[in-house]
């Protein structure tokens, strides 16, 4: 039953009849509506054609490939046949032609002795040959498997996979349009009720404490000990991802002042990765460039097109996308001076001056992003682009440096770890190590009792220039000692690997409302709807 028909069988008139309250009200009863929607309006109930458009294509590949797959299955049944016809005559002509190969068979026993005893004459010969190869053959499989830096640089970086065949690109098609179709039910059609968050300490801990245990005790997992290696990086996105999530679902405001701090480490992320991708492989091409803004913003796209949401309400991918390109821009510009210490300081220094007077300056983050309002704005104003994005604005600048001075932090480590013959070069090593965890430990305690516990809007004022805290001693105390270094919890690298999809989804399958109301699958159970909805593949 439609929405006209619903509203017609309660006895209301259609909204176009109804005045405008009453419309109002029949909409938010009904159907939900998000309130920042223009629900006077039927128009934003309507299919918009670019939404026909992705259903009709969605349609046109599952037809294509079930054609495809009749098609290819008649011809496996004729080939089969073929085959079987050409078998039977193939043993037809075998039996006609027995009585002539037994004679040939013969004659070939006899060359294949007198063969057989010059291979034996020459087998001692070519043992020892045999033997020097395996040797030659050994020593240069050990040999390249003692390269570590070329392994783990390849391990860090992501790899070209090999295009799809034809048949899996309209899976892929047909998978994906199934989960728009689905965004577009939950969020835009609204078939599910919706209700309020609703808050437990208790329970937030619990499950938070809950799932580490699971993780540790079923999914730990060895690892390179190297300093912030892949898959220590990938599981420090997937617990943050997770309370991140889980902050807007339980409606834990409590912990805003940590969440704005895991968003400041995926920045962190954004200019450590993409610094140390270009600082190595030296890849500026159109290719890298285009690939990325790819990867950062074609779900989101296509999801505003479904939803009809604004760019900015996924602001994560307005952020990333802006601070990749101006990593891109900070590396590519100049790139001759990469190379160069002091030359690389001007430009961090010039980084860090551009961004204070963009971001800190008032009205000229503004004016210099007006011209980018059309996909930066939010409900015609540049307000949120220019909250969000100056709450970490210096964020990616000690991303940058952080992975700029990697060798030698990784040289200072592995030097305190070394094994010395000499006892009180032992004891300075361990004192060192000590001093420098006393340090960490007593900014992180400073920064917890002076600075987290400050109010919402006291504490975003102050964030930008105190972020660095929490984010370094993090690093710091992960990565202290070979044997935390050679572990990951491969439940949340797992998560860690689909950061921007669970971002995305969560607004759409767990919330609606820009994560304000829940989505209700089972009537009068609040916390159904998150384990239903985790059946659905992010």
């Amino acid at each position: 039953m439609n929405f006209y028909s619903r509203l017609q069988v309660r006895g209301h008139r259609t909204p176009r009849e109804a005045s405008h309250e009453t419309a109002v009200s029949i909409l938010h009863e009904h159907l939900g509506l998000l309130p920042n929607r223009d629900v006077a309006s039927v128009d934003t109930l309507k299919p918009t054609l670019m939404q026909l458009a992705f259903f009709y294509l969605w349609i046109a590949a599952m037809i294509t490939l079930i054609i495809r797959i009749v098609y290819q299955s008649i011809v496996k049944l004729i080939k089969g046949d073929r085959n079987a016809a050409n078998a039977v005559d193939g043993r037809n002509a075998g039996e006609n032609l027995s009585p002539n190969t037994n004679v040939e068979q013969n004659s070939s026993n006899e060359t294949s002795n007198s063969v057989t005893v010059k291979q034996a004459s020459d087998g001692q010969s070519s043992e020892s040959f045999t033997a020097i190869k395996d040797i030659d053959e050994d020593n240069q499989a050990v040999a390249e498997t003692n390269i570590p830096s070329n392994a783990e640089k390849e391990r860090n970086f992501s790899k070209v996979k090999p295009p799809p065949s034809f048949d899996d690109l309209l899976k892929y098609l047909i998978v994906f349009g199934g989960l728009l179709l689905y965004f577009y039910l939950c969020d835009y059609d609204h078939i599910f009720p919706r209700q309020e968050r609703t808050y437990s300490r208790d329970l937030f801990l619990f499950l938070c404490v809950l799932l580490v245990i699971v993780a540790g005790a079923f999914t730990l997992k060895p690892c390179p000990d190297t300093i912030l290696n892949r898959d220590q990086t990938e599981e420090w996105k997937g617990w943050m991802q997770v309370m991140f999530v889980w902050y807007h679902y339980y409606a834990a405001k409590e912990t805003y002042n940590y969440i704005r701090v895991f968003i400041a480490s995926y920045v962190w992320m954004t200019g450590f990765g993409n610094f140390s991708f270009f600082l190595v492989r030296k890849d500026y091409s159109l290719w890298r460039l285009l690939k990325m803004l790819f990867r950062l913003n074609f779900l989101v796209l296509c999801v505003c097109v479904v939803t009809k949401n604004e760019y900015m309400l996924y602001y994560i991918c307005a952020m990333h996308t802006y601070w990749f390109l101006s990593v891109y821009a900070f590396m590519r510009i100049l790139s001759s001076w990469n190379e160069h210490r002091w030359k690389m300081a001007a430009k961090f220094l010039l980084y860090f001056v551009c961004n204070t007077v963009i971001f800190d300056v008032p009205n000229v983050g503004e004016t210099l992003f007006t011209p980018f309002s059309f996909v930066l704005g939010y409900k015609g104003s540049m307000h949120e682009w220019m909250f969000r994005a100056g709450l970490d604005h210096h964020a990616t600048l000690l991303g940058m440096l952080c992975a700029y001075n990697y060798p030698n932090y990784e040289k200072l480590l592995n030097y305190l770890e070394k094994k010395f013959a000499a006892p009180y070069k032992r004891l300075l090593a361990m004192a060192a190590k000590f001093v420098l965890s006393i340090v960490f430990a007593a900014a992180l305690y400073l920064w917890q009792t002076q600075i987290m516990y400050k109010e919402k809007f006291e504490y975003n004022a102050i964030h930008p220039y105190t972020s660095w805290i929490p984010i370094l001693s993090y690093i710091f105390f992960r990565n202290l000692f070979p044997l935390m270094r050679s572990y990951h919890l491969d439940l949340f690298a797992w998560l860690g690997k689909i950061t921007l999809e669970t971002y995305i989804s969560q607004l759409h399958v767990y919330m609606q409302d820009n994560a304000r109301q829940l989505i209700v699958y089972i009537p009068d159970y609040p916390l159904q709807p998150e384990a239903v909805a985790k059946c659905y593949p992010d």
